[in-house]
Order: structure tokens, then sequence, then C-alpha cells
């Protein structure tokens, strides 16, 4: 069993756009495709670019989105989720596939996402028609995103961002022997712990800071498919009353790069960061390596973000560095006033209209968010180092945004709306 083609299905703002892609494997290399191998390297030296903007024009035929074909009456439904140690093939097998049906769905699904991270809480579903071939096969990852793969006469790959609502939810806490403990004993993300200590690293350790009878209140976000909540939550404002005074934490959101930290009303550190509305997932400092397994210095901070993100410029600077370098992948180096340098890494392309030498504003894109170097998925490494030596990105001022004019009005806006919702959805509740 084999295609010589893929229709490739995007679909953006309810259009789904058609583009095809020529694919002629032979019978040898079909049965060396599996969802264990690795992915594809790309070889050369020079690295890889691409145009960075928002909106990449695709000039192509658009046509009515759908996210099922009608099925006949004898096919049959077959949906397994993903558990620890299951594979793709593995439960392709147990739905009865033949090994060419299982490898034409695996190669299908694996073109438009990376099999590699299939993970336990995914589903897979199949409409298998009665001579045992797949019709469609639907991959469902942990955000909703689903990969709809339909066979055929004309089989087609369409990846279908999910449709969600973003419900606002707030809690509060006393914290007695850990904040971790607090939060799940309120019903709050416990995840949420992690994002208060990463965030608040640069002005003080929150662990230490912590003995027992302080308070929290937090505002946040979940995103739910009815009455299904899919996706990690998203933190949008903090309220800590600790022994020396009253904390408040403004995050970024989908359309700012800052983070705000105010101290009994006063600003007191201030970070601009280089992916809009990105969450932070590693700190400065020591740290047990992901990759290596040993206790090693992290001379940057990482931000979680999605393959293909765009990645800002912090601050105005130049150019001065644009390709591969060694662990780091593919990455962006720009020098600042001051000595100072920032690093932007493992990125999976880099703007094309830009060069080395070149000067850019604060806010340009520079590249976009991806996984090559010594990297286990898509991430930003970004690092600042001075006179050559790296230092905490979030504690360091040479690169601190604007703290007063417009900018800091509309943040303490925003942040007295925080506390209004905050109290008046805490006030609901009892």
């Amino acid at each position: 069993m084999r295609l010589r083609y893929w229709t490739a299905l995007l679909v953006l703002g309810g259009i789904t756009f058609v583009v095809s892609t020529q694919w002629d494997r032979q019978p040898q290399e079909e049965a060396a495709l599996s969802d264990s191998a690795p992915a594809p390297v790309q070889s050369g030296d020079e690295p890889k670019s691409a145009p960075i903007q928002t909106d990449d024009p695709v000039t192509v035929s658009a046509v009515p989105s759908t996210e099922m074909p009608p099925q006949p009456d004898d096919a049959v439904i077959w949906t397994q989720v993903i558990g620890t140690g299951d594979s793709l093939s593995g439960l392709l097998s147990e739905a009865g596939l033949d090994t060419d049906a299982s490898t034409e769905v695996t190669g299908a699904i694996g073109s438009q996402y990376d099999l590699r991270r299939l993970k336990p809480g995914h589903s897979l579903t199949l409409t298998i028609a009665p001579d045992g071939l797949p019709r469609t096969a639907t991959l469902e990852i942990e955000d909703g995103t689903r990969i709809l793969a339909t066979f055929g006469a004309v089989p087609s790959v369409q990846k279908m961002a999910p449709d969600l609502d973003s419900v606002r939810r707030a809690g509060e806490a006393k914290i007695q022997s850990s904040i971790y403990a607090a939060l799940d004993d309120a019903d709050i993300p416990t995840r949420f712990a992690t994002d208060l200590e990463l965030i608040l690293a640069g002005t003080f350790d929150l662990r230490t800071a912590l003995s027992g009878g302080e308070s929290i209140r937090l505002l946040w976000r979940e995103y739910r498919s009815g009455d299904r909540v899919v996706g990690e939550p998203t933190i949008d404002f903090a309220q800590l009353d600790l022994a020396d005074g009253r904390y408040e934490i403004l995050w970024p959101d989908d359309t700012s790069r800052q983070t705000r930290i105010y101290k009994d009303g006063h600003l007191v550190q201030t970070f601009d960061q280089p992916i809009r509305g990105a969450r932070l997932s590693s700190a400065f400092g020591q740290r047990m390596h992901p990759i290596h397994g040993y206790m090693r210095m992290h001379s940057g901070v990482d931000f979680a973000a999605g393959q293909g993100a765009v990645v800002a410029a912090t601050q105005s600077g130049k150019i001065t560095f644009m390709g591969e370098r060694s662990g780091y992948g593919l990455l962006v180096e720009m020098e600042h006033e001051g000595g100072t340098n920032t690093l932007y890494a493992h990125l999976s392309a880099v703007n094309e209209d830009l060069q080395v030498g070149q000067r850019v504003a604060a806010g340009t894109g520079i590249g976009q968010v991806g996984s090559t170097g010594t990297s286990t998925a898509p991430h930003l490494h970004y690092e600042v180092r001075v006179d050559g030596q790296p230092v905490s990105p979030l504690a360091d001022t040479r690169l601190r945004g604007p703290g007063g004019g417009a900018q800091a009005g509309a943040s303490l806006v925003l942040m007295d709306s925080m506390q209004s919702e905050l109290d008046r959805l805490l006030g609901s509740r009892g």
C-alpha cells in the first residue's frame, strides 16, 4: 500500500488551505518507517532561515473546513487512550491493522506531528472499513489539537486547532508546610508553585521566605472544550502576603512581553521577555541537566513555547552572530550598551531579512522557537552576558524595561482590574 502524495490541510480562521506534497517512498522504505524512527537531520553548515511574520502568506486554494468526513454505516469506530509505554504502531496493531495499513497511518500522522512526543493521555480514534483498511485516523494531543488523516482516492492530513473557551478562575490559600501543599489543599493548580518560584527568583528565594502563615491569592485562566479542561492553565496575577510586605506579580498576557513585580504598591522589578505570553520553564543557576543527567550551570532561562513561535529582541541592539553553535543549536546573539549581550538559542529558523552587523529595535522578530542543539523539546534558551559572563536575566538591571510613563500607568490599571476580578470571583464563591 503506497501513496504518491499527501494533501496537507492547514486550518486558519475556520478556512482550510490545501497544499499538495509529493511522497513517493519505495516499499522497503515504507517497511522501515515507524513511530520510533528519528526525525530527519538537516545537512550542511548554513543556518535554516525563514521569514518572521505573524501571518505567513499562503498561495493555495481554500475549501470548507470539516472536522470528520461522514462515515458509512458499516464502518467500525475504534478509540484508545494512550497509556504508559504505548506506541502508535502497537496501538494500530491492536486495532487490527496490517503492516502496510499501519505504516500508512503512521506516515500520515507523523507528517504533521513528531511521534516521539506521544505521551499518556493522548487519544487515537480510527474509522475502519469492513476490509480492515483505515478510512480515517485521528490523534488528539494534550492541548486539544487533533491530527486527522483521511484515506482513500485523495488522502489528506489536517491539523486542527481546538476551539476552546477561556474561563477565568481564582483561588486563595494559607501557606503552612509548603506552597505546593497549600495550593493542593485549596484546589489550585500546583504547577503555579513552580511559576511563582521561577518568576521571583530574580527578586528573592520564595522557599526560604516562607515560614508559615503567609497567604496567597491567584487569578488564572483555564481552557475548556465543552465541560472538559484542555491543556495547562495560565496564571495571570498573584498577590502574596509575606512577613516583609505584600508582593503582587503581573504576568504578561498573550499581547505583552513584560512581567512586573510590585512590593507594597511600588514597582521593584520588571522583565522584558523574548516571547509574548510565554512562561518560564527553567531558571538561571545550577540544575540537573535534562539530557546529561548531572548538576551543571544553566547560564540562562528557558521559556516554554510551541514550535515556530516568534522570538523578539528584548532590547534594541546590534546583531553580532547568526548561525549554529555547539549545544545551542541555531542561535542569534545581540550586543547592547554597557558590554551587555543577549543570546537566543535552539531556534528552528532565523529572520532572513536580518544580517550580522545590523541594528534592530526592541520587539523585532529575530527568529522562531525550535529544538536545535542539545534540546529535548521546542523551547527558547535566553541568556544575558555582561563582559562575557552570564548573569541572571531576571535579576540583572542592565536590560530592565522602562519603569514609568504610559506603560507603567497601563500596568497599574491592569493590576487594579485583576485585584477587582479576584475580589469578585472569591466573593462569589462565598
